[in-house]
């Protein structure tokens, strides 16, 4: 027997979502990886899970056009330590989550100018 599941749109819509963000994220953590080099080696597997937790809500928050300029290439082992410390204050609850994604938006916009003045 066949089991049928209810999906509606919505659900399809949020899944969808989710499949964007993920793909989103990766592509830039393999120009994070790649532009880090042996530095990338020094972060723990938390650190990189917590950059990935913090990459995905920033791209949830931002629109699609911002985030398709960013320099995800010149980011530097200080910009992941910044963006690894920002996530790790809202995971532990001592700093909204707002006011940090809207640190690392500021810190990925520093990385769009870095990218434009190098195109210039």
């Amino acid at each position: 027997m066949v089991k049928h599941f209810d999906i509606d749109d919505e659900d399809i819509g949020i899944r969808t979502f989710q499949i964007r963000k993920q793909r989103q994220v990766e592509r830039a953590i393999e120009k994070i990886r790649f532009n880090m080099g042996k530095d990338w080696e020094k972060l723990t597997s938390e650190e990189e899970e917590i950059l990935e937790w913090a990459l995905g809500e920033t791209w949830a928050m931002m629109g699609f056009s911002d985030w398709e300029h960013i320099g995800f290439s010149f980011m530097r082992y200080p910009d992941v330590q910044e963006i690894v410390l920002l996530a790790r204050e809202v995971i532990e609850h001592k700093t909204p989550g707002t006011r940090a994604i809207e640190q690392i938006h500021q810190i990925l916009n520093r990385l769009t100018e870095e990218r434009r003045n190098e195109q210039a």
